[in-house]
């Protein structure tokens, strides 16, 4: 009877044991991704950008050739260090910094990159750091164009593939022209081949506002935001920047880059920055 009762219990330790070792284990989605490690390992944030009429997102430095200044170039810096890291800009063209970021020639994209559900499908987003509304500019020559309506039978250019551009192929009777890279589109308005330009405010105040030939008219209207892209698969390195943006944002120093460079306003209370 002993023997029955020991043989009895070792069956029921063996399955327990068993049990345990078939469970199936929920690793966090963090546990398979390494791009944190990988970037701190290198010791470099490498991020993409346009540098090509970038004021004042990432330009060359006049005074500096080879050399590059602008807001995203001191966020990039910024967030780099609070990783413990330098960063390292590496330059693409605004339109390719998606695919160019999915093949792996950067580890982040930041340059006025909005957070449009089309993007949202193919890469990760940081948590948004600027935000950004559209700005109508026109030759100040040009009277009875102050708003959207306006533009009725217009031809008006704009960036390729940003929201400025969504939101001119919905209105009805504009014919839109789309440039790959933001200094075409006031060089075109500059030289009557287009009626207007829509761009981000940040654009319209460092090339419309400052063209002699020029106007920004209007009130700016249509707010988004700019955020960081990732792979969607480097959810760690993403959740790191998002850490190093919310401290920017806690001790002032988002704020103060923003006033350096004259784009500090009252939308930028919307994600916390006053």
């Amino acid at each position: 009877m002993n023997r029955r009762i020991v043989v009895w219990m070792a069956s029921i330790l063996a399955a327990a044991s068993l049990g345990c070792g078939s469970r199936p284990s929920h690793p966090s989605s963090h546990a398979q991704d390494s791009s944190l490690e990988r970037v701190r390992h290198a010791g470099v944030l490498l991020w993409g950008a346009d540098v090509i009429g970038g004021i004042p997102y990432a330009f060359e430095d006049p005074k500096h050739p080879g050399t590059y200044i602008g807001f995203e170039v001191d966020i990039a810096r910024e967030v780099a260090h609070k990783l413990g890291v330098e960063p390292k800009l590496v330059i693409r063209a605004w339109d390719t910094l998606i695919p160019e970021l999915q093949k792996g020639s950067f580890d982040m994209a930041m340059n006025g990159i909005e957070d449009t559900p089309d993007r949202a499908n193919m890469v990760g987003f940081s948590e948004p750091y600027f935000v950004y509304s559209q700005q109508l500019t026109v030759r100040k020559s040009t009277h009875g164009v102050a708003a959207l309506p306006d533009l009725k039978g217009k031809t008006v250019a704009t960036l390729s593939g940003t929201a400025a551009e969504d939101i001119l192929r919905q209105t009805p009777g504009i014919k839109v022209v789309t440039h790959p890279e933001i200094i075409y589109s006031y060089r075109d308005l500059e030289n009557k081949k287009v009626d207007a330009v829509l761009l981000d405010t940040p654009i319209a105040a460092a090339y419309g506002a400052t063209n002699p030939a020029l106007q920004n008219v209007g009130p700016s209207f249509s707010e988004g935001q700019y955020v960081a892209a990732f792979r969607k698969e480097d959810a760690s390195l993403r959740d790191a920047v998002n850490g190093a943006l919310e401290s920017l944002k806690q001790d002032g120093t988002l704020k103060a880059i923003y006033g350096k460079w004259g784009i500090l306003d009252a939308h930028q209370g919307r994600i916390g920055i006053r």
